[in-house]
């Protein structure tokens, strides 16, 4: 590799400057939405343009959908859900050739097109191929980037609901997600993500089979170890809470936010995304090269101004509390969750590709890696790939070569039309078929 790749860690999209502003403020313009239509078996679908509605009017515009009350797993219920999303491609008359992208923890529905966090994997003639798929990326169920979260307006009101949200786990998450997709009309799809998408992806395979065609969870196991929930997770959430402008939750009623605090806790996280490797690689013990954005104590290092400038982004586009209720939806998460591990993976009924990266210790490859042994052993059609990187768990945001092959061979065999009969040799893209194509 040439240089240091970038990733949705290390950058803002470039934006004109009306969708940056809106983003900061959290006031989201979207495409307007028609209503629905009655597909003749029960499910609703939001319509396109005239002579296609498969494919929805303006490939790459945000949009949203609205649903009615959703249930949560933890108690309590939201009587009102939006979700936001983009899609690219066109879904085809059986509604089964759609890929599902599921964005990281501060990531947005911005997957694809110029300045998209996965662009270099998502297109025409790309890993993810538009031409032949249905590409649909949602903002998650507690986020800040359209859909319903803590900084969205109470029923019947306009306050926020802050930290009267209630908590959301991965297992809401995907089942608000379900809804938008058999909104669109799919009946299927392949799940991929990295990171708490990797959740999602493991979630979507486990709890709701009967849509998943295929999943690839990159760079996730079934729960987040004590030391990603001990830095990742509460180290960064406190810092946020001790922020005095935090106030409760309630900081926008008062006009202010707790800017230090969170972008505290994002220098913590920036820590765990990279490697041992990747930070000697990018810094080493080099001196500053630029001022930095606090005070000076004695000489600094460039480490130092990286970390400051990373967590002075991340205030201007993300929200606290869905900071705190996303982090803590990740700690949450273990797939064994109600009934034990075995009888949660014994109900994987698709192909499934997990992703680890040597130099990860937020999800470790050995194990991703154990959790691949687990799956095989009980007779499911899963492959393991490790990535031989330095640069930790970005490298699922990074790694663009490797990623293509990887995640292109993996979706185009999951896209591919079943046989009508049984060939004398296996199909070109058939499961059986190893990585020669």
């Amino acid at each position: 590799m040439s240089g240091r790749p970038e990733t949705d860690h290390d950058r803002t999209p470039a934006q004109p400057p009306a969708a940056s502003e809106a983003r900061r403020h959290r006031l989201h313009v979207v495409a307007p939405v028609a209503p629905a239509r009655d597909a003749g078996d029960g499910r609703q679908i939001l319509p396109g343009p005239a002579g296609d509605d498969r494919r929805p009017d303006g490939e790459g515009e945000l949009r949203t959908a609205e649903f009615g009350p959703l249930a949560l797993e933890l108690g309590g219920r939201l009587p009102r859900v939006t979700l936001a999303y983009r899609t690219w491609g066109r879904l085809n008359a059986a509604g089964d050739n759609a890929v599902l992208v599921l964005h990281a923890l501060t990531g947005d529905t911005g997957a694809a097109g110029e300045g998209g966090w996965w662009t270099p994997l998502v297109g025409p003639g790309k890993a993810i191929d538009t031409d032949r798929a249905f590409v649909v990326c949602a903002n998650v169920l507690g986020g800040c980037q359209g859909s319903t979260g803590p900084a969205s307006p109470e029923p019947g009101g306009e306050r926020p609901y802050a930290m009267r949200f209630p908590l959301v786990t991965i297992g809401d998450i995907v089942a608000a997600q379900r809804r938008l997709v058999e909104r669109l009309g799919i009946t299927r799809l392949v799940a991929i993500g990295g990171s708490i998408g990797g959740f999602q992806a493991l979630e979507w395979a486990t709890r709701h089979p009967d849509l998943v065609a295929a999943s690839a969870p990159l760079a996730a196991t079934g729960a987040l170890g004590p030391q990603g929930i001990a830095l990742h997770g509460e180290a960064g959430r406190r810092a946020v809470m001790m922020d005095p402008d935090w106030r409760g939750g309630d900081y926008a009623a008062a006009g202010v936010a707790p800017r230090r605090g969170l972008a505290l806790a994002r220098m913590i996280a920036m820590t765990t995304y990279h490697s041992r490797e990747s930070m000697a690689l990018r810094f080493g013990r080099n001196p500053a090269t630029r001022p930095g954005r606090y005070p000076a104590f004695g000489p600094t290092f460039d480490v130092e101004g990286y970390l400051q400038y990373q967590g002075d982004k991340l205030v201007d586009r993300f929200d606290a509390n869905s900071y705190l209720y996303l982090t803590r939806a990740m700690d949450l998460y273990d797939v064994g969750r109600d009934g034990g591990e075995a009888a949660w993976l014994d109900r994987i009924a698709a192909p499934m590709l997990l992703l680890g990266v040597r130099t990860d210790w937020l999800f470790p490859p050995d194990e991703i890696q154990a959790l691949a042994d687990r799956l095989r052993a009980r007779g499911k059609d899963v492959e393991y790939v490790e990535l031989d990187s330095p640069w930790g768990h970005d490298a699922f945001l990074k790694e663009w070569d490797l990623l293509t092959s990887i995640v292109g061979r993996f979706v185009d065999r999951a896209l591919a039309p079943a046989p009508t009969a049984a060939p004398a040799a296996p199909s070109p893209l058939s499961w059986e078929e190893g990585a020669a194509r």
